[in-house]
This record gives structure tokens, C-alpha cells and sequence, in this order.
């Protein structure tokens, strides 16, 4: 039985607090024990993760080190399930009374799933069907399409299992299906678990579905679903829409199932489906960005940058930034209704098994909505996952491949946007979108952007005039020249001593507009992006005079007087 993770929210206010520091060692005590049995060690110098804001479960030390830290430093906050400290799932929480436990039960009850599915489509407050008569109905028009599927799953939800049961049909399923993801239950076994529960268990009149595709069907509404699309095994092409067809890659001719040893048959499931080589999970960007303004929790919030953003020259959120106010300035049509939302894109490859000698990377694509205050755009519940590109080995320069269904609906909310409905405000509204920003690391950067940051040339701000030197006995580049960007009559240009013996006469790199850098890779649009050995093209940046590997997928318009550094 777990201790009381109570203690974990004094980590912001109070760390030296008694309460504190006696959830510590209450944790720590927790940790061992368990940890202790499990690995048959009896000496308390045995080493366990950190779990401190600074360590994050990555570093390891003995008791009184990691005691030390999370004094120091606090604790993760939302590291509360103590996965690798010896909890297991399922495992009680103790220090409860019976009234405390009275509550967690009637907090667990149904009327959660009816307040997910009104945060889901509308706030159910008030609402009633559209045959019926309210003066507090917030629907006033005639229900559009999301009004009719929130109306259906309404009543599936307030529809009980069987009569007499506490239950309805949309929470058991809700519940069972958790439990299915978390056990990681093949889907077989769960169509006969449901098979079980309905004939020897469940009175006849039970609305339970007899099969996880049944059940899928329905869970299905909640808007929750991802697309699959098949890609080539070497990332030259994603087959859907007009290519949806294809059975090989029109680039490089590979075959998109998975074939036997002898690379003869194709592979096929239980069911006889084919089986791919590689699939990306997409998950459609305009249900998300609508259940913002749908959920009563943050549709108020997304106005915040525009009604309640305080103009006192400090720098607190996005908002505050030159890049912002330009944007605003160039497309005032935009600007104009602050329910539009600002994105930005993050990416990055990382290692998903425990077992880190498989060599294995998959590439999450996460969106932010800067509308939200700066408390919460950053907070992880508030990112919005838009896709799962596969592995085993990163996409490189061709994640521009997996990037298309993303950039295409960006470019239908940028242009004609998508009907929503305002809770807030209870109004319906054309909601547009724009991707303002990517956040990345320097090697991710050169993927997302197509400029190559190795080399001699390695900065994208500098362009082709970075300034760097080989260094005579390490081999390797050297970024310095950065006295150029200080005033021409600084004493700093003329000092030798201090620097590297020589006097800085120097200027600093001109800023690159839009146009320049659309100039610059004009040439390369229309190249095939591949990771095939023998058909990925060479782009020699001796002969180009500059980093460029491709036109990234990001510039797709004429972008005006904005920078380089802005675009991307």
C-alpha cells in the first residue's frame, strides 16, 4: 500500500514544512522496501532514481543523497504514480479515512463521464434535447453536426447498462477500455471478455456490445480516434488519397507489407489483413482545437492573450513578442477575432523502450495553442499530439513526408477555417489557425527546416555568412567571430589579448526577409525526400555556397516581410 502523496503539493510553497519532509521519508521508507524485495539487496546504499525536479528518475543515488535532493530541489509534481520506486498498478493509497474514501468513490461515479462528454462537444449545463423547451438553452440554432453526435452521446450515457444498474453503457465502456490499454489486452481477448460478460454474467437486456469493434464504433464519436496511414518503409511517400491504393513506394519501389523471410508473401493477421511496414498515427488537428472552445474549463482562457494580457513592456507570454505583433500587423484579418489560435510545433526523437540497447527512435509531432495564459499553454495536459511518425530510425530530412496531412489541415484553417462553437460566449464562430513557431533542439532544427546546422555553415541565422574556423589539432568546426555584432567603435574589436590575438573588423550578418530565403531554395523544390541509401539525392553545399538539403514543408506561401528566424 502506497503512503499519502499528499505532501507532493507542498513543493511549491514550502519545502522545509514538517509535512513535507515526513512525506519524504515516507516515500523513501516506500521506495526501499519495495525496491529492496525486489532485487533481493539488503544494504540501504543501494542506489534508486531521483525523483527531484533536477534528477527527473534519471540519475540514481543512495538515501540520504536523494533525501538531500528532494529537499533541495522538490519533487516532480506530477510524478504520482511511482512507477520506479516499486508501485505497482492498481496498488491502494493508504492514510485514508472512511469519508475521504466515500468521496473518491462518489468522484468516480458516472457523473464524471457526463461532464467529459459535455467538456467533449458543449457544456451540458442547462441543455436539453432540441425537442424540448428551456429559457436557459444555450442552443438557440439548429444543431449542426456536433450538436446531434454530443445529443446521441448524451443519451447514451444517461442510458443505464440494464435497468437497475448504476452504470450506463458509455461509462462501462469507457472503464473496461482503460483497463484493456493499461493490461495491453489484445483485442481478441477483450471481444471475449465482453462475449463472457454479456452471457453469464449481465441480465439479457444488457446494452453492452459483444466485441471490441462494436465497442470501438461508439468510442469512436467521442472524437478521440487517429487516422493510420501506411508509409513507405524508407519515408518517400505516405499512401493515402489518391496513392490510398498503392500495394509499392512510386519512389523507390518498395513494397509496403511486410513479406516472409524468403521476401516472397506478404504477411497477413489473424484476420487475413495485410500487415504494413510502417504506419503513422495522425490525429485530426480541427476536433482538438474545437473542444477548446467547447469545453467550458479553457474556452474563456483562449481569449486571454487579447482581453486580460497586461502591456507594460515585460516579456510573460508569447503575446508580448515583436514576432506576435508583426504577425498581427500583416494579417489584421486575422488578428481581428482573438479566437483564432497561434500554434506552435514541437519534435523530437526519443528511445520508447525500457531496454535501451534496442536501437529504436520514434518521432512525436506536439502542437501548443499560445492563446492559452502563460500558467497553462505549457502545462503537458494542454499539448495537443498530432501525429506518431514510426521508427526504427528517425525520419531525418523526410519527416517532411509524414508532415503532409498536418500542413494540409493547417492550410484549411488558415484559409476558410472550421464552424465552432464558443461555450463561453454561446455563439457559434469561423475558427482559423496559424503555426507561428517550431521548438527544437539544433538537430531536429536542420529536419524541420532543411537547413543542414553541421558544417561550416552550421548557423541559420547567420546563413551563408557564418564565421567559423577548423580547429588545427580537434578537427572540428569552431563557432567564434561574435565581436562582429558589437558596436563598430567598441574597445572590445581592438583587443587582441583578451581574444585570439587578432583585431575584429567584421560586421554582423545581414537579416534574411522571407524572400531571400524562398530564393535561395527555389531550386530545390520538387526533390525526392528519401531515406533509400541508393535513391536519397546528394546535395553538395561546396558547390551551393550554402546548408540547404531541401525547401522545407514549412514554406508553402509567400511570407512577406517576416524574418527567416521567424518563419522557422
Amino acid at each position: 500500500m502506497a503512503p499519502n502523496k499528499d505532501w507532493m503539493d507542498l513543493v511549491d510553497d514550502d519545502r522545509l514544512n514538517p509535512k513535507y519532509k515526513e512525506g519524504v521519508d515516507q516515500f523513501l521508507d516506500y521506495a526501499y522496501e519495495k525496491l529492496l524485495d525486489s532485487f533481493n539487496e539488503k544494504d540501504e546504499d543501494f542506489e534508486i532514481r531521483c525523483p527531484c525536479v533536477k534528477c527527473s528518475n534519471v540519475k540514481s543515488g543512495n538515501r540520504e543523497s536523494v533525501k538531500t535532493h528532494l529537499i533541495i530541489h522538490g519533487i516532480i509534481k506530477n510524478y504520482r504514480f511511482w512507477c520506479h520506486h516499486g508501485e505497482r498498478q492498481g496498488e491502494s493509497i493508504s492514510e485514508f479515512d472512511e469519508e475521504q474514501e466515500e468521496m473518491i468513490e462518489e468522484s468516480q461515479s458516472d457523473d464524471e463521464m457526463q461532464e467529459m462528454i459535455g467538456d467533449l462537444f458543449h457544456n451540458s449545463t442547462g441543455v436539453v434535447a432540441p425537442d424540448a423547451t428551456s429559457s436557459q438553452d444555450i442552443l438557440e440554432q439548429e444543431p449542426d453536426g456536433h450538436a446531434k453526435q454530443f445529443y446521441s452521446l448524451l443519451g447514451d450515457s444517461e442510458k443505464p447498462l440494464y435497468e437497475g444498474s448504476k452504470c450506463s453503457k458509455l461509462s462501462a465502456l469507457v472503464k473496461l477500455l482503460h483497463i484493456k490499454s493499461l493490461n495491453r489486452w489484445s483485442n481478441k481477448s477483450f471481444s471475449m471478455l465482453l462475449q463472457f460478460l454479456n452471457e453469464e454474467l449481465l441480465p439479457g437486456e444488457s446494452t453492452l456490445p459483444n466485441s471490441y469493434d462494436e465497442a470501438k464504433k461508439l468510442i469512436r464519436d467521442l472524437g478521440l480516434s487517429y487516422e493510420k496511414i501506411d508509409s513507405c518503409p524508407f519515408s518517400c511517400m505516405l499512401f493515402w488519397k489518391n496513392e490510398e491504393g498503392l500495394d509499392t513506394c512510386q519512389r523507390c519501389g518498395a513494397s509496403r507489407w511486410k513479406l516472409d523471410k524468403h521476401g516472397k508473401e506478404i504477411k497477413r493477421k489473424a484476420n487475413g489483413k495485410k500487415i504494413p511496414q510502417k504506419t503513422l498515427r495522425y490525429f485530426p488537428l480541427k476536433p482538438r482545437l474545437q473542444r477548446l472552445y467547447m469545453s467550458s474549463k479553457t474556452a474563456s482562457d483562449m481569449r486571454w492573450h487579447h482581453e486580460r494580457q497586461v502591456e507594460d513592456g515585460v516579456m510573460r507570454h508569447p503575446a508580448d513578442s515583436k514576432a506576435w505583433k508583426n504577425f498581427n500587423e500583416l494579417h489584421e484579418s486575422f488578428a481581428e477575432e482573438p479566437r483564432n489560435v497561434r500554434l506552435g510545433l514541437a519534435s523530437d526523437g526519443f528511445q520508447p523502450f525500457t531496454n535501451s540497447k534496442v536501437s529504436y527512435s520514434i518521432w512525436p509531432v506536439l502542437l501548443v495553442p499560445y492563446n492559452l495564459p502563460p500558467w497553462m499553454c505549457m502545462k503537458q495536459s494542454n499539448f495537443i499530439l498530432s501525429m506518431l511518425i514510426p521508427g526504427p530510425t528517425g525520419p531525418g530530412d523526410a519527416i517532411d513526408t509524414y508532415l503532409q496531412p498536418l500542413i494540409e489541415e493547417l492550410k484549411e484553417l488558415w484559409a476558410s477555417g472550421v464552424r465552432t462553437y464558443d461555450v463561453s460566449l454561446r455563439q457559434n464562430f469561423i475558427l482559423r489557425a496559424a503555426l507561428i513557431w517550431t521548438i527544437n533542439d539544433f538537430p531536429a532544427y536542420a529536419n524541420l527546416s532543411g537547413w543542414s546546422t553541421k558544417g561550416k555553415l552550421a548557423c541559420p541565422c547567420c546563413n551563408k555568412h557564418t564565421h567559423s574556423i577548423r580547429l588545427k589539432y580537434g578537427g572540428k568546426q569552431s563557432y567564434m567571430g561574435h565581436r562582429r555584432y558589437l558596436d563598430e567603435n567598441h574597445s572590445w574589436r581592438k583587443d587582441k589579448k583578451s581574444f585570439d590575438g587578432t583585431r575584429e573588423r567584421g560586421y554582423a550578418a545581414p537579416k534574411l526577409t522571407g524572400d531571400d530565403i524562398l530564393k535561395q531554395v527555389e531550386d530545390l523544390i520538387g526533390i525526392t525526400l528519401t531515406n533509400h541509401p541508393e535513391k536519397k539525392i546528394k546535395i553538395s553545399h561546396e558547390r551551393r555556397g550554402d546548408n540547404w538539403n531541401k525547401k522545407s514543408i514549412f514554406f508553402i506561401c509567400h511570407i512577406g516581410e517576416l524574418s527567416y528566424c521567424d518563419i522557422i
